[in-house]
């Protein structure tokens, strides 16, 4: 398998950077609100493809991604980060990538996708596009939301967490530390089990249900052996 990254330059939101100085100020950390100086946004397409694709299907790929009137803010392997600022690595808190540049300013780029351990809906419409142009051997896509935030001063650890909460939904995305190498996530999932209610009633599915954490309740314990 192998994942490529095409970015996508986007514009941000004129709502994000007053809604992410606001939510901070109520959270009276104001003096990491005004170091943010301005966010900048791109998204990232990584797709999972089975077999190196031809320039044929590379071309039909990039015209599926690409905005139709700017496809020029499509790149491959090149983020808009990476060309639009020469930096060297500083120091600011946090694991997200950061820089610092001539102006004594700093950026901390942040990475937000779904979760490795299923497929998003825009994934599964996504392949099903892809599959119906001829590029069969695509077979996952996910889109992450990448944020760089220009700082006049390295932000707090509270404060980084924070952001952290105001750009993702922790309960269906998680934060991309690197660029993603792989979607399988190595978890290696337990042997499937015979539970003998014939053999010994209810106190087999009493054993299982302790075991387990199943949460049957007496109600559902008489259901299910009675």
């Amino acid at each position: 398998m192998t994942i490529l990254h095409y970015y996508r330059e986007t514009e941000a939101p004129h709502s994000l950077l007053p809604s992410v100085k606001e939510q901070l100020k109520s959270l009276h950390l104001s003096d990491d609100a005004d170091a943010i100086l301005s966010i900048a946004t791109e998204s990232c397409f990584n797709v999972q493809t089975s077999e190196v694709i031809n320039e044929e299907q590379t071309l039909r790929l990039e015209w599926l991604l690409a905005e139709t009137f700017e496809s020029q803010k499509l790149r491959l392997e090149n983020s808009i980060f990476q060309v639009s600022t020469g930096n060297v690595t500083g120091d600011v808190t946090g694991n997200a990538d950061t820089d610092t540049d001539a102006n004594n300013t700093i950026t901390l780029d942040l990475e937000y996708g779904p979760r490795m351990t299923f497929a998003s809906a825009f994934s599964s419409n996504a392949v099903s596009i892809c599959q119906a142009c001829g590029l069969s051997t695509i077979d996952r896509l996910e889109r992450s939301r990448r944020f760089r935030f220009t700082l006049s001063k390295a932000l707090s650890p509270r404060a980084l967490s924070d952001i952290h909460d105001i750009l993702h939904d922790r309960m269906t995305e998680q934060e991309y530390k690197e660029p993603i190498a792989t979607f399988d996530i190595h978890v290696l999932t337990e042997q499937v089990t015979t539970v003998p209610i014939m053999e010994e009633g209810r106190a087999a599915l009493e054993k299982i249900n302790k075991e387990k954490g199943l949460g049957f309740d007496d109600f559902d314990l008489d259901y299910y052996t009675y």
